[in-house]
């Protein structure tokens, strides 16, 4: 099979399911679990353009880049005060299961030890694992070199973390406002 190498050629293939791409590819990307990976890759890009939309959870630097240490610490004590079984069952797991992340170690690639809860705000350290999970995701970190011993984890964590960020969202009527703007049904 010829794999297109121009956009010509590859917008001449028609819709997207019909560009031809490596069968281990296509099964990644089929698997059952592709739609809770969208569901999280929306939302949580969502989030990140309603923080820094929102003006006050815009980093101060040249490039945009929302501040989640900023909107975890101002809105910390609101979110363990107002925590639904749902949201404290999501929290319990990512306290019991934090995400690993991709380290260098002896010139190739492995996981760190879990990042654990220190003293700080919960909601940031929450943040920081949710984004732990969003990069092992965009990152290629779910499909690593070694066997994942336990793959629902990864589900699990993926869960969990959908159910943190939309308790978030309603700490915050500006940023919530913001999350949905321009969307019709909400």
């Amino acid at each position: 099979m010829d794999v297109p190498n121009t956009p010509e050629s590859i917008a001449a293939e028609g819709p997207a399911n019909d560009i031809p791409v490596p069968e281990a590819i296509r099964r990644i990307a089929n698997s059952e679990d592709r739609r809770l990976a969208w569901h999280f890759f929306v939302f949580f890009s969502r989030m990140e353009y309603a923080l820094k939309r929102s003006g006050k959870y815009l980093m101060p630097v040249e490039k945009a880049e929302p501040n989640w240490d900023k909107f975890g610490s101002d809105h910390d004590e609101a979110f363990r005060d107002s925590l639904s079984d749902p949201t404290q069952n999501a929290v319990d797991y990512i306290v019991a299961n934090p995400p690993r992340y991709q380290i260098r170690q002896d010139g190739r690639m492995n996981w760190s030890e879990p990042r654990q809860r220190g003293t700080g705000p919960l909601l940031i350290w929450l943040f920081l694992c949710i984004r732990t999970v969003r990069n092992n995701l965009f990152h290629g970190g779910k499909f690593p070199l070694i066997p994942i011993g336990d793959p629902s984890r990864d589900r699990n964590l993926l869960m969990n973390a959908l159910v943190i960020l939309n308790a978030s969202l309603e700490l915050d009527q500006e940023v919530r406002n913001c999350f949905f703007d321009n969307l019709e049904d909400h």
